[in-house]
């Protein structure tokens, strides 16, 4: 007995063919890649020609790109209820628009969400449905969804609103426990990160199957915990996550994996072409706005600092007297080519477009911040990462040790060009509630807006080019 689960994980609405980074033997190069028109004519001829065929979607579908942002997800609904899914997860992301929101698009779908995590903070109940039963020829497979635990400590309040979350320990091993007798096989479908699964399957048994999401993983073989297969499949519909799965004797004896590029050999559905393209048309005035131009690769495909980031940090720091400037880590937004740069590509390179603010910090509180940040990344227990990547910085230089003790990983900081002093008082520009949370009530926000601000920044200091000396380092 054979069954085969694709996944997508990530998708940030990055719904057309765009250039997607990879890692060579001589360092990054791009190609061609993506688009929810190849990996629809690839699910459905795989659907056409093979039975016991499931789809499934890991979260972070409705935020990422301007139509989508701007839609408040309405945009990709329609791509989304021809794409042959048959069930994805939320994401973090996917909590943007409230509680109300995300009910009214997930009732549009035509597909389950699921997530055993999420409580209405009103009723106590469930706020998706905690899994569900496929039933193929000859085998029936439990899904059981688990959602982004930490949406209400890391995201905007108003994300969480009227929502609590839980770490979902005990309620998959409660799904897990309802699934048995009825399900053959058991597959969670998670948008914790790939170190937070990789947790989780070794304090509950009975898990199968891990399609994993959140981290942006490029998942080249599966990683076997507990007995449990766990894959990831990228970002930006770049890549799908192909598992054929052999099942005999009420056990899996064999499984096939094969992380799929979606480039440009792979046939385009001409529906969702048609559907992509009328999106697309809306923002033909954006996406032939050039506003700039970059002389550097933009890019978010590394850990500690990023050249997309630092074009944001740089434009803070010109435009406001402070010390230095921050953006969160964040891991979305496909790379843009060196060369003219569209209204468009910012909306992709920081589409929750946050008011900026001004913030003074004691050099003791700063450092704490850091530090608070990089525990968040880098925390041995995976149930502590709660960060993306590093905060990104200008104005800032820092060395640490990621494998330190939480609270002593910085070995050494300075801000603007001196080593930072505890009792000194620093300016430090950054955007949105996301950033230095803690200090919410000390924020001056200036009513202007991250947009317009690098747009600015491009046109009064001419094509963009990023420093290539680092300085975020670990020792």
């Amino acid at each position: 007995m054979q069954f085969t689960l694709i996944q997508q994980n990530d998708t940030h609405g990055c719904v057309e063919a765009h250039n997607e980074l990879f890692w060579g033997t001589e360092g990054p190069f791009l190609e061609k890649a993506g688009g929810f028109s190849r990996i629809r004519q690839y699910v459905k001829k795989l659907k056409n020609e093979k039975e016991n065929v499931l789809f499934f979607d890991g979260g972070d579908l409705f935020h990422g790109t301007l139509p989508l942002v701007a839609s408040k997800g309405d945009a990709i609904v329609p791509i989304l209820q021809k794409m042959e899914l048959d069930g994805f997860v939320p994401g973090n992301w996917d909590y943007a628009y409230g509680k109300k929101r995300l009910c009214e698009l997930t009732e549009k779908l035509g597909f389950s969400g699921l997530a055993c995590n999420v409580y209405d903070g009103e009723t106590g109940e469930n706020f998706f449905k905690p899994y569900a039963l496929k039933k193929l020829n000859g085998i029936t497979v439990g899904v059981i969804g688990v959602t982004y635990p930490y949406v209400d400590i890391t995201m905007p309040p108003d994300f969480s609103e009227g929502l609590n979350f839980t770490k979902g320990v005990e309620e998959v091993r409660e799904s897990v426990k309802a699934l048995e007798g009825q399900a053959d096989v058991i597959v969670l479908l998670s948008h914790m990160g790939l170190p937070l699964d990789a947790k989780l399957v070794s304090l509950v048994d009975g898990i199968d199957i891990v399609l994993s999401g959140h981290s942006h993983d490029r998942v080249q073989k599966p990683i076997v915990q507990n007995g449990t297969y766990i894959v990831q499949a990228g970002s930006s519909s770049s890549f799908l996550g192909r598992l054929d799965v052999e099942f005999e004797n009420g056990a899996i004896t064999d499984i096939r994996y094969d992380l799929i590029v979606m480039g440009e050999q792979f046939e385009e559905d001409e529906e969702i072409k048609a559907l992509v393209d009328e999106l697309l048309s809306a923002y033909e005035k954006e996406r032939l706005a050039v506003v700039g131009e970059t002389q550097t690769l933009l890019h978010r495909m590394t850990l500690e600092e990023a050249p997309m980031d630092k074009l944001i940090t740089d434009a803070y720091l010109s435009a406001f007297e402070s010390d230095a400037a921050f953006s969160h880590g964040w891991r979305y937004g496909h790379p843009i080519v060196p060369g003219p740069v569209t209204l468009f590509d910012l909306h992709t390179i920081i589409p929750t477009n946050p008011e900026l603010f001004l913030l003074e910090l004691t050099g003791e509180e700063l450092w704490n911040a850091l530090e608070h940040n990089l525990e968040q990344v880098y925390s041995s227990d995976p149930f502590e990462q709660k960060g993306g990547y590093v905060l990104r910085s200008s104005g800032v230089k820092m060395t640490f040790k990621p494998y330190n003790p939480k609270s002593h990983r910085i070995q050494t900081l300075q801000i603007a060009g001196e080593p930072i002093q505890p009792e000194k008082t620093y300016r430090v520009a950054a955007g949105g509630s996301q950033s230095f949370k803690k200090h919410e009530d000390k924020k001056q926000y200036r009513n202007i807006h991250a947009i317009d601000v690098i747009q600015s920044f491009l046109q009064e200091n001419g094509p963009y080019k990023s420093k290539k000396s680092a300085d975020i380092v670990s020792v």
